[in-house]
C-alpha cells in the first residue's frame, strides 16, 4: 500500500497538467498514489490523466461533478487510506525529491505536519524567486529543522496556508468540512488542521514550484465573487473551531487574515461592488469580537502599526469607521 497520497484537484488546466504529472511520477519516493481528480473539467484534462494512468498504475483518474476546490479535497481526504497526504495543484510541480524529503522529515521528527518552502514562478519570463513561506512583518521566529509542539505549535499559523510543500497526516484532516463551489479552501484546511494536530516541523528547502500569475489564479483575481468566497471560508473556519482546545495565536491569525481580505477588497475598482461586498465582509468582525482579549495579549507578535489597526478593528466604537477607511470605500 502507498505511504503518501498526492491530491491533484483539476479544472480547466490541460495546458499545465502534463508538467505537474511528470513531476509526480518521477519522484524519488515511489510509495505514492496520485489521485488526479477532475472536478467536472470541461477541457481535455481527463484524457491526459487517462494516458498517464495507462503507463503508471499509481495514477488514479477520478471524475466527479463540479463542486469546487474544497469538494475535491473533501472527497479525496474521505477516501484516502494512506498515513500522509500532500496537495499539488495542477498548474504547479514538485522538485523530484520533494515527497522523499517531506516523508523522511515526518518520520525523523515523529511529527504531524511538515512545511517546506517554495519557488514563485512567473510565466512571462519564467523567473523563479525563492519564497520561505513565512508570513512577513510578524515577530515570530520559525527555525529550520526544529519540532514545534504544545504552546509553540501555533507558530505554524504564520506560515503561508497555500498547499505548497506541505505533508499532512491524514487522521487530523478527516473530519474537516469544506464548503462547495468556493476558492480559498486551502486556507480552511491549513487553519483547522494546525488547530487539531500536535506538532509541526519547518524546513527551508524549496520543494515546489508555484505558478503565481496564471490567468484565473484566485490569488491574482479580484472579481466580485472572490469576496463571497472569502466570507464563506472565513465563516466556515470559525464555525468549525473547537474553542476549548484552540491553539495559541489562532485568533490573531484569523484577524491577520481578515486584514488581508480588507486589503484585497481595497483593490476592487467598482465602487458599487465594493460597497455591497464591504457590508458582508464587515459582518465577520462579529465572529472575532469575543476573542479580542486573547488577541490583545498576543499583539506583541505584530508591528506597532498593525497592533493599532487590530485594536481599532476590534473596538465597537471605532471599527466601522476604521474598516471603511481601511478599504477606502469612498472616493
Amino acid at each position: 500500500m502507498a505511504k503518501v497520497s498526492v491530491i491533484v484537484p483539476i479544472y480547466n488546466v490541460e495546458q499545465y497538467l502534463p508538467k505537474c504529472l511528470d513531476s509526480l511520477i518521477n519522484q524519488t519516493f515511489n510509495d505514492i498514489e496520485i489521485l488526479a481528480i477532475s472536478d467536472g473539467s470541461p477541457d481535455n484534462s481527463v484524457e491526459i490523466i487517462k494516458k498517464y494512468a495507462k503507463k503508471d498504475n499509481r495514477v488514479k483518474c477520478i471524475e466527479k461533478e463540479n463542486g469546487g476546490y474544497g469538494s475535491v479535497l473533501e472527497y479525496a481526504i474521505k477516501h484516502i487510506e494512506t498515513e500522509y497526504f500532500i496537495i499539488c495543484d495542477p498548474d504547479d510541480w514538485l522538485r523530484k525529491d520533494s515527497i522523499e524529503i517531506l516523508y523522511n522529515k515526518a518520520k525523523e521528527f515523529k511529527t504531524d505536519l511538515v512545511i517546506g518552502s517554495k519557488y514563485l514562478v512567473y510565466s512571462d519570463n519564467n523567473e523563479q524567486k525563492y519564497d520561505d513561506s513565512k508570513i512577513k512583518n510578524v515577530n515570530v521566529d520559525i527555525l529550520d529543522n526544529k519540532k514545534y509542539e504544545n504552546d509553540e505549535l501555533g507558530k505554524a499559523f504564520f506560515l503561508t496556508p497555500s498547499p505548497h510543500s506541505k505533508l499532512y497526516k491524514t487522521k487530523y484532516a478527516k473530519k474537516i468540512k469544506f464548503p462547495s463551489k468556493v476558492s480559498f479552501t486551502d486556507f480552511l484546511l491549513f487553519t483547522l488542521y494546525v488547530n487539531r494536530c500536535k506538532s509541526f516541523v519547518y524546513i527551508k528547502d524549496a520543494l515546489s514550484y508555484y505558478l503565481v500569475d496564471r490567468p484565473g489564479n484566485t490569488m491574482t483575481d479580484v472579481k466580485p465573487r472572490i469576496f463571497d468566497y472569502h466570507y464563506t471560508v472565513f465563516y466556515s473556519v470559525m464555525e468549525q473551531i473547537d474553542n476549548k482546545n484552540s491553539q495559541k495565536y489562532l485568533y490573531s491569525h484569523m484577524l491577520d487574515h481578515y486584514r488581508y481580505i480588507c486589503f484585497e477588497l481595497k483593490k476592487c475598482n467598482d465602487l458599487k461592488v465594493k460597497k455591497e461586498k464591504a457590508d458582508k465582509i464587515y459582518e465577520l468582525l462579529n465572529l472575532l469580537y469575543p476573542y479580542k482579549k486573547i488577541i490583545k495579549k498576543e499583539e506583541y507578535i505584530f508591528p506597532l502599526k498593525q497592533s493599532r489597526y487590530n485594536r481599532l478593528l476590534l473596538n465597537h466604537l471605532t471599527s466601522k469607521k476604521f474598516f471603511d477607511n481601511l478599504i477606502k470605500k469612498e472616493r
